[in-house]
C-alpha cells in the first residue's frame, strides 16, 4: 500500500501534523486510506528509501528555515509528488512552491487536502510505473552492454588475427621495393594483400577485395590468402618447382573458391602480379578488380587492362595476362575500389563528396616521386584531411611497386 510520508521540520510540529493527518483520514472516504509515516527533516538522509513508497507532505514553520532547501533537494531527487505546508505563511492553496512541489494552505479543510493528496497519489502511481520500467530497461541495458563488450573484444581479436595474415616485412630485391597502405573501414577489412619473394629474381604480389563488409568479408580474405598458390611441384624443373604465372594463380584460386562453395555464392575481386626484379618485366592478371596503374618517370600514366571476371562465379573463367616492362623510377599501383569514395570530386559540395568518382587517380600522382615511406606518409595525411575520413565508407588498400634508378643502372651494367 502507498504511504503518505510526513516530513516534519522538528518535534515542535509533531502534534500539529498528527492532528491534521487524523482529521484528513476521518474525512478521506473509501477504503483506500493511506498509511502515514512521520520522518523528521534531520533524519531524512537515512530514510531516502521510504520516499519511493508514496507521496510527501512537508511541514515547516516558514520558508526561511536553514534546512528547508536541503530537504527539498532530497525530495526532488527522489522524484516523488510532494506538497508543502508552512504554519506561519499563507500562500494560495494549490499554488506552485518549487519544481514538483505544490503549496497546501495550513487552514485547508480536510476535504480540500484529501483531493490534493489523491491527485498526488495518481501522479505517484504513474511515476512508480515509469520507475519500474526504468529498472527493467537498466537490467536489459546491463545485459546489452555486456554483449556489446563481448562483441567488441571478439572483433578486436578478429582484427588482430587478420593482421597476422599480412606480411610483417615487404621484400626488396635488386632494383624493386614495395610500400603498402592498408586501412580497414571498421575492426576488420574486406581487403587483403601479400608480397612474397619467390626466388632470387622474382617477387609475387596481389590485392584482393571480398565483396561485402565486416567479419564475413574478413573471413573470406583469410581464406583467399591461405588458398593463393604461387608455386607448383615440377619434377622436370632443376629446382623441383615452377612459379605460376598470375593468370594461373587466379585460375586455381577461382577453382578452389567455387569447389568449396556450399549454397550461397561468395565472390571477390583480385589483382595478381609477378615481377622479374632482374629484368623489371612485370606480368599481371586481374579478376574484376580495378585496373593497375603505372606512374611513369616521364610524368605520364597508363592503366594495365587485362580482362578477367570475378572470383568464385564462373568455373571456367579465363584470366587474361598482360606483360609490361618497367623503367627506372617507374611505379606500379594496385589498389582496392574503396578509393572511389575516399576523395570528393573537385567542384562538388561536401555533402556530395562521397559519390563514387575518379578523383583518386589524380591523388595517386603524389606517389610518383620521392622516398616511398615519405610519399606514403603524405598520402595518408591527404586521406586524413578529407571530410568523413574518421568514418570511411570502404576499406582502403594500395600497393606501390617502385623501381629504383640507381640499382637498375647497376643491374644493367
Amino acid at each position: 500500500m502507498s504511504k503518505l510520508i510526513l516530513i516534519v521540520e522538528d518535534q515542535s510540529l509533531q502534534q500539529i501534523v498528527e492532528k491534521q493527518v487524523q482529521n484528513l483520514l476521518e474525512h478521506w472516504g473509501g477504503s483506500d486510506k493511506p498509511q502515514s509515516q512521520i520522518i523528521f527533516a534531520s533524519d531524512l538522509h537515512s530514510h531516502t528509501q521510504a520516499l519511493t513508497t508514496g507521496v510527501a507532505w512537508i511541514w515547516y514553520n516558514n520558508s526561511s528555515s536553514s534546512s528547508l532547501y536541503e530537504t527539498l533537494g532530497i525530495v526532488q531527487d527522489s522524484h516523488i509528488p510532494s506538497m508543502i505546508t508552512f504554519t506561519s505563511e499563507l500562500d494560495p492553496h494549490g499554488s506552485t512552491f518549487d519544481d514538483g512541489i505544490v503549496f497546501c494552505h495550513p487552514d485547508a479543510t480536510p476535504d480540500q487536502t484529501a483531493v490534493m493528496i489523491r491527485t498526488l497519489f495518481c501522479q505517484y502511481h504513474m511515476i512508480d510505473g515509469m520507475r519500474q520500467e526504468m529498472r527493467v530497461l537498466k537490467a536489459h541495458q546491463g545485459g546489452l552492454a555486456d554483449q556489446i563488450g563481448k562483441m567488441d573484444e571478439e572483433l578486436r581479436l578478429a582484427a588482430q588475427l587478420q593482421k597476422e595474415f599480412l606480411p610483417r616485412e615487404l621484400p626488396t630485391l635488386h632494383d624493386v621495393s614495395f610500400q603498402v597502405l592498408w586501412r580497414p573501414a571498421g575492426y576488420v577489412s574486406g581487403d587483403i594483400y601479400d608480397v612474397q619473394r619467390l626466388d632470387e629474381n622474382h617477387i609475387g604480389f596481389f590485392v584482393a577485395d571480398a565483396v561485402g563488409h565486416g567479419v564475413p568479408a574478413a573471413l573470406m580474405t583469410m581464406y583467399i590468402k591461405r588458398s593463393l598458390q604461387t608455386k607448383v611441384i615440377d619434377p622436370d624443373s632443376p629446382r623441383g618447382y615452377r612459379i605460376l604465372t598470375p593468370s594461373e594463380t587466379l585460375a586455381k584460386l577461382n577453382h578452389d573458391m567455387i569447389e568449396r562453395q556450399a549454397g550461397k555464392v561468395r565472390f571477390a575481386t583480385a589483382c595478381c602480379g609477378l615481377i622479374n626484379c632482374k629484368t623489371n618485366t612485370l606480368q599481371i592478371a586481374r579478376a574484376g578488380h580495378p585496373f593497375p596503374m603505372v606512374l611513369r618517370a616521364d610524368g605520364s600514366n597508363s592503366m594495365i587492362e587485362p580482362e578477367g571476371g570475378l572470383l568464385g562465379v564462373f568455373p571456367d573463367e579465363d584470366f587474361e595476362q598482360a606483360e609490361v616492362i618497367l623503367n627506372p623510377n617507374d611505379r606500379l599501383l594496385l589498389y582496392s575500389d574503396g578509393f572511389e569514395v575516399a576523395f570528393p570530386q573537385i567542384g562538388t559540395k561536401t555533402s556530395e563528396g562521397r559519390i563514387a568518382n575518379e578523383q583518386y587517380l589524380e591523388e595517386f600522382n603524389m606517389l610518383r616521386e620521392g622516398h616511398l615511406e615519405e610519399v606514403f606518409d603524405r598520402f595518408c595525411s591527404r586521406l586524413d584531411e578529407q571530410a568523413g575520413s574518421l568514418n570511411q565508407r570502404d576499406d582502403l588498400t594500395v600497393i606501390c611497386l617502385a623501381v629504383n634508378e640507381a640499382q637498375a643502372q647497376q643491374n644493367a651494367a
